[in-house]
């Protein structure tokens, strides 16, 4: 099934016109959604090659001999290969936007629901606090009464200011009483929504630890072949060195034999007395005899050299 037949069958995407509007109100998802994408579907950037891509032509059957002998060879098989790879590479780029999103998402999600938890907790503290200063009042009041109650059975004689006491004291437990009952059911509720926001979160988090999971281990994977490349250039860098250090040592040794060898090539020369007349040819040919030995010498010296630098 080629690539054209696929762009055909499928149905036009719709674009929004310039002249409608768009709603754009932003509205807080408890969950990441992901755009409803089908296995054959895929969005590509305006300005596509893809995009421009002319409708399928349509199918005639009186047409069919003229069509058999203009018939167009089918693409090869390179340029389908580089049409999926092109796909592929769309989807890569596709998934990995996703995954920013979803990434994004997460982030801001988690920053959330632990800003909330932490006001909820601080509001919880305070909650405490002021009934741990309500019990104290409550039982400072207890401490009053029964001590006014011992006071009055003692004394039979009470002022006129105990009763006021008394009955201003009553009238602050009640409110006291009223005001700690309102307190430890606003104290309920904090732990019923508690509660309820730990179970969201738990719920939200389960789909998306094993995108982190894997996330992190492609991000592990890299960092370890990023670091074994680095590793073998380091020590080809090291060898090449040693090799380079290696092969100038040669080439200073055979160049200080060479010049030691000419020292004493110019040396024989000068020592060598000059005969005046001599009718022997093996004298006459003994300084070049001398010349050849050393110029051999010096080719053997020269090929050690460009053996040990190719070894």
């Amino acid at each position: 099934m080629s690539l054209h037949k696929n762009s055909a069958d499928r149905p036009p995407v719709d674009t929004p016109r310039p002249s409608e509007t768009v709603n754009t109100t932003y509205k807080r998802r408890l969950y990441p959604s992901l755009p409803i994408t089908d296995r054959y579907e895929f969005c590509l950037p305006v300005g596509s090659a893809r995009e421009k891509r002319p409708p399928a032509p349509e199918f005639h059957p009186k047409c069919l001999l003229e069509d058999t002998e203009s018939e167009v060879p089918p693409p090869s098989s390179d340029a389908m290969m580089r049409a999926q790879i092109h796909i592929l590479e769309e989807q890569k780029k596709e998934l990995l936007i996703i995954n920013e999103k979803w990434a994004k998402e997460y982030r801001t999600m988690e920053q959330y629901y632990k800003e909330k938890v932490q006001a909820l907790r601080a509001a919880q503290l305070q909650e405490e606090e002021t009934c741990e200063e309500g019990e104290k009042r409550l039982t400072l009041y207890k401490k009053v009464k029964f001590k006014t109650v011992n006071d009055k059975e003692n004394a039979q004689t009470a002022e006129g200011g105990a009763t006021s006491d008394l009955l201003r004291a009553e009238r602050e437990a009640t409110e006291l009483r009223l005001q700690n009952g309102t307190l430890t059911r606003r104290g309920q509720h904090q732990h019923e929504e508690i509660k309820r926001l730990n179970k969201a979160l738990e719920e939200a988090l389960q789909p998306l630890s094993a995108s982190g999971e894997t996330l992190h281990d492609v991000w592990k994977h890299q960092a370890e072949v990023y670091k074994e490349d680095f590793v073998r250039e380091r020590r080809d860098r090291e060898k090449l060195k040693d090799k380079y250090l290696e092969l100038e040592k040669k080439f200073r040794k055979a160049h200080n034999e060479l010049s030691v060898l000419r020292s004493q090539v110019s040396w024989t020369r000068q020592q060598q007395p000059s005969p005046l007349h001599c009718a022997c040819t093996h004298r006459a040919k003994s300084p070049n005899l001398e010349d050849g030995q050393i110029t051999q010498k010096h080719m053997l010296l020269q090929r050690r050299y460009t053996l040990n630098s190719k070894h």
